[in-house]
């Protein structure tokens, strides 16, 4: 699928329009709320930090493109996402290989098109993916964007402002990006970790599964507790790790530390252990967080090669800790 210098376009013109006059349909069914500091967009995976409240005030079903945008209190500054689905085209692949190439191909698309409007760009990455930034002048109004293709979406960020102002805005904008997963299922959501892209479900029980590219991953399993009385968090520090060898069988499993960890007000059991992969070569370090929660067991499992255990200990920390149960 080529990326059509219209759609660019259209993206170039929506972002610049002065907010004032524009009243596209205003969805107020959109899945987004406030928490913390940032929006959770849950149909679109991620939270973002904004001054103002982003609505949807645009859309063409054609091309599944949507645009979500508000203005500052003094309507200095406009602030805007577009999403452009591409799951419809991504589902028409097999395999993984032929899906990832077929993104790659998509942002060249974007990049073409940025050539052939003599538009200047970089190539940064965002939240761990390749992406394009670039400037629009108009005047002494700038025009900001970022755009990269995450969990079958095109996601472009906009700020539109004063030329001294522009970069720090933006800035802070796009950095307050993080990409999260909400369960349609069960309602709970966590964050996903840079770099980690969403992978095809295998397993009754297995509700998520993201993985990079070193085959690092996050793999959350839900289950129905049994009828019979549930065991406790004490219950299952007291299992001798013979039980937990039986119930893993990895190659060359040893199990290094067991204990407690309270995550939104809730008590849970972890143990973490090494095991090579299934390559049978490399020893990856696997963190297990199992909770007990409105009569369901939460397995929280994430894993890296175990010679990235330093750097990503703090990131497994930060994305077991962002874990919230439904009501």
């Amino acid at each position: 699928m080529k990326i059509k210098a219209a759609l660019l376009v259209s993206i170039l013109l929506i972002s610049c329009q002065n907010g004032k006059n524009t009243n596209h349909n205003l969805d107020a069914q959109v899945s987004t709320k406030k928490q913390g500091d940032k929006q959770f967009f849950q149909d679109y995976f991620f939270k973002i930090d904004c001054p103002c409240r982003l609505k949807k005030e645009y859309k063409n079903s054609k091309i599944s493109y949507k645009v979500y945008r508000c203005s500052s209190t003094d309507s200095e500054t406009i602030y805007s996402f577009s999403i452009t689905d591409l799951k419809e085209k991504l589902n028409e692949y097999k395999d993984n290989t032929a899906k990832e190439d077929f993104k790659k191909s998509a942002l060249k698309d974007y990049e073409s098109e940025l050539k052939s409007n003599n538009i200047n760009y970089t190539k940064p990455y965002i939240y761990g993916f390749k992406g394009l930034e670039y400037l629009i002048p108009k005047g002494e109004i700038y025009n900001k964007q970022a755009v990269f293709i995450s969990n079958g979406f095109v996601y472009t960020f906009n700020v539109t402002s004063g030329k001294k102002k522009i970069d720090s805005l933006f800035s802070k904008y796009i950095n307050s990006f993080e990409l999260y997963h909400k369960s349609q299922k069960y309602g709970y959501s966590i964050q996903i970790p840079e770099g980690y892209n969403r992978q095809k479900i295998i397993g009754a029980n297995v509700d998520l599964k993201y993985v990079n590219k070193h085959g690092g991953s996050v793999i959350m399993v839900v289950k129905k507790a049994p009828n019979a009385k549930a065991p406790t968090i004490e219950d299952l520090l007291l299992l001798p790790d013979s039980f937990w060898l039986k119930r893993f069988p990895y190659p060359e499993m040893k199990i290094i530390k067991k204990g407690k960890v309270f995550v939104d007000n809730t008590n849970g059991f972890f143990f973490t252990y090494i095991a090579k992969g299934s390559d049978q070569k490399i020893f990856y370090f696997y963190h297990n967080y199992i909770f007990l929660k409105n009569g369901y067991i939460y397995t929280l499992t994430t894993s890296c090669q175990k010679s990235q255990v330093s750097d990503m200990r703090p990131l497994f920390f930060k994305v077991s800790h962002s874990l919230k149960f439904p009501d």
